[in-house]
């Protein structure tokens, strides 16, 4: 059997009213929940541009070092986060210069670029990777020639390397900066080795020399220092000579493009020009900026 409900008049009033205000409410809640997304969204917005603005300099650094730079990088590194960079981390990759000038053509992510000379900081300025760089001289070296530990190859004077053709001599490859440098001072001279053996770079040269696989190698003061600071009294002291004629090289370094929207990156290279910075380079045999 079927039942008619029949509302009464004020009933069906009731009934409207009711559903209008859950419409209301309903509207004033979504209206709320918008407001509170537009709010958040903006605030952080607004919070982001502020980090931005304020330029903290915590942050990672992918530095592309001359490997003539080795022995000194993590002092710099460990100085320059103690000097006001808390949780600055700064990873260093060594390579030969023109190496690394190599790598950052084709593709290779850093932020910042130390040459060992202004040639290949030239080469590397060419790159889009440097477009608009303004290339900063941090520090100078020298090259010398240095024989193995206790000197059994008995050099006492460049001259030995035209007299005596039994000499094992390691050197750089053309291109890199100690090898340029190597094979401007050999031409000059007018010396021609007799099967020399050529490294990738200065740091493989002076592990040839440090472990007496070549009786002397052309490495840089600064490894020269290294090295004799690390024998003991058994091995024996090296000899170290000067090259004439060769001036001293300098050490210019660039941000790269990546490099220029780090703030982290951007107050490293400024921080290298510091008094701080220089004096842990003079320890370790560097000169200072001309």
């Amino acid at each position: 059997m079927t039942r008619t409900f029949h509302l009464t008049r004020s009933a069906l009033i009731a009934v409207v009213a009711m559903l209008a205000a859950l419409v209301l409410l309903t509207a004033t809640a979504c209206s709320n929940s918008q407001q509170d997304s537009t709010q958040g969204t903006a605030s952080g917005a607004a919070s982001g541009a502020a980090s931005a603005d304020s330029g903290d300099s915590h942050g990672q650094v992918t530095v592309f070092a001359a490997a003539s730079l080795k022995n000194v990088g993590d002092e710099l590194a460990e100085a320059f986060a103690a000097d006001g960079h808390d949780g600055a981390e700064i990873t260093f990759n060594f390579a030969g210069s023109s190496k690394l000038v190599q790598q950052i053509e084709q593709g290779a992510e850093a932020d910042l670029f130390i040459s060992a000379d202004e040639s290949n900081m030239a080469t590397a300025t060419e790159l889009p990777e440097f477009e608009d760089a303004d290339p900063q001289v941090i520090a100078t070296n020298r090259l010398v020639l240095a024989t193995a530990p206790g000197n059994l190859g008995s050099i006492t004077d460049l001259s030995d390397l035209k007299t005596n053709d039994k000499l094992r001599i390691a050197l750089c490859a053309d291109g890199v900066p100690c090898g340029t440098l190597a094979h401007e001072y050999l031409e000059s001279a007018g010396v021609t080795l007799n099967n020399p053996t050529e490294e990738a770079n200065v740091s493989d040269v002076a592990t040839k020399v440090s472990t007496g696989d070549v009786d002397a190698g052309f490495i840089y003061s600064t490894d020269a220092q290294a090295l004799q600071e690390n024998l003991t009294d058994s091995q024996g002291q090296i000899i170290v000579l000067d090259l004439p004629g060769i001036e001293d090289n300098s050490y210019p370094a660039a941000l790269t493009r990546d490099g220029e929207e780090n703030q982290t990156a951007q107050d490293f290279l400024a921080w290298l020009q510091t008094d701080t910075a220089q004096e842990i380079l003079a320890q370790y045999g560097f000169g200072s900026p001309a």
